[in-house]
């Protein structure tokens, strides 16, 4: 796919953005948002292929949810994926963030002190492991952040199972002896021992990890602190003086690094000596992603994209490129509806390899946890996906977290439908999928199943 020919206005409107004078304090915020599947990471990826931000000075770096193992914790987003092991624009086998990585290394000792006290506690093993969830986030470890259910990322509790034992978790945290017990030494004195660095990563994590990123990004982009500890072990990389930084599946991340990026890190970028640019991109804008962009960062937000589907002329003119004949197209526009990822999908399809139909569940699911991979395939024998057609065909799951999950799984979901069911052109090519690997006997057992529990939806 062109994404100049059929993108043509967000493309240019991208370039635009990357091509500014750099301000040093400066902090940029853009948001590119649309409906799962619309094509946002596409368009930026080959926006950024073309127009070469590290041409321009930008140091680029990338969150986003590709990494399931450090979904839901902080600090392992902030050690694998907002501190890189390796810069495209750097030297090899050179790590640039030492600040980072120190910090990271602190933490995991805390962590297993605290793991240890969550251990031996007499709680029940639900509020454990709930504990370990919430200390895992990182939000118990800001000040700043009132220990309520407000500001917890509830729904990954709930998947998990544990969120009945919410309160007596945050109970448990609460009363573990997390604080040094050295309020009484000069400050100091607290410096030169380290008790000062401990104490702000036990009681203010966020605003401790902008800095030390911060720092570490001074020494990259050419631009020291006044004090800098690991200044003779930096190496500047030259022509690059300025920050940009993607935040991608925002939908997924926000609830793990919201509060730091709103609280702390962006704060802190005001105050540095680089000008910063923040491209989020997510299904909802920017603007509806936190109230903290709506009353407190409102006047960082330069401009936002909203991406629609294609129209009916450039969904035909990719078909026809991908082979397919002119009788063909309108059944193809209705089964795309228009939807890039569909439409894509639609033209990769043509010839329909085994290979293709691995393929296509691998794409389809790739952003799920393990859990919701497993719904998946037995969803799409359901015409109709209810909590009770849910519980017939999926008996051993509780049927209100998988249809409260689905229901915000937009790039399965059809759009057009009446009521929730998988988009059907996914369905039928997932159901194909599926039938090569259990084989025919099974299949059709299934579609038997689906068709008995959706006609009791």
């Amino acid at each position: 796919m062109n994404i100049e020919t059929t993108r043509p206005n967000e493309f240019n409107q991208i370039g635009k953005w990357l091509d500014t004078d750099a301000q040093p304090g400066r902090v940029d915020l853009f948001g590119i948002s649309g409906y799962g599947g619309i094509g946002k990471s596409f368009l930026l990826r080959h926006a950024f292929d073309h127009y070469r931000p590290e041409s321009k000075g930008y140091l680029n770096i990338t969150l986003d949810g590709s990494d399931q193992s450090i979904l839901g914790d902080f600090m392992g987003l902030y050690d694998r994926s907002l501190a890189p092991r390796s810069i495209s624009c750097g030297k090899r086998n050179f790590d640039y963030f030492p600040h980072a990585r120190h910090l990271a290394i602190e933490h995991t000792q805390l962590s297993r002190s605290v793991r240890n006290d969550i251990k031996r506690s007499k709680n029940s093993d639900k509020v454990k492991e709930a504990a370990n969830l919430i200390f895992r986030g990182g939000s118990f470890l800001n000040r700043t952040v009132p220990k309520t259910k407000e500001y917890l990322d509830f729904e990954a509790l709930k998947k998990y199972g544990v969120d009945s034992g919410l309160d007596d978790a945050v109970d448990l945290l609460s009363s573990l002896k997390i604080l040094d017990s050295s309020s009484w030494i000069p400050g100091p004195l607290k410096d030169v021992t380290g008790i000062t660095y401990r104490e702000r990563l036990k009681n203010d994590l966020y605003h401790l990890a902008a800095d030390e990123w911060i720092a570490d990004l001074c020494a990259i982009l050419n631009r020291y602190q006044r004090i800098d500890r690991w200044k003779l072990m930096h190496s500047p990389i030259q022509g690059i003086n300025r920050l940009l930084l993607v935040i991608d599946d925002f939908e997924i991340l926000g609830k793990t690094i919201i509060d730091f990026i709103t609280t702390a890190l962006i704060p802190a970028l005001q105050k540095s000596n680089f000008h910063s640019t923040l491209i989020f991109v997510g299904r909802d804008d920017i603007s509806d992603a936190n109230v903290a962009f709506q009353h407190h960062l409102s006047h960082l937000i330069r401009e936002k994209i909203r991406l629609d589907k294609f129209s009916d002329e450039v969904a035909k003119t990719m078909f026809i490129n991908a082979g397919y004949a002119g009788v063909e197209l309108d059944s193809l526009l209705e089964e795309s509806l228009g939807y890039p990822f569909l439409v894509n999908l639609l033209c990769d399809a043509k010839g329909g390899s085994v290979s293709f139909y691995q393929q296509f569940f691998e794409r389809t699911t790739r952003w799920m946890a393990p859990t919701e991979k497993k719904w998946v395939l037995p969803l799409c024998y359901l015409d109709r996906i209810t909590e009770t057609s849910v519980e017939l065909m999926i008996p051993d799951v509780p049927s209100s977290s998988v249809v409260g999950w689905f229901k915000n799984e937009a790039s399965i979901r059809d759009p057009a439908a009446e009521w929730y069911v998988i988009a059907p052109y996914i369905r039928r090519t997932l159901l194909e999928f599926n039938r090569r690997q259990i084989g025919l006997k099974k299949h059709e057992d299934l579609i038997i199943k689906g068709k008995y529990a959706s006609e009791q939806a």
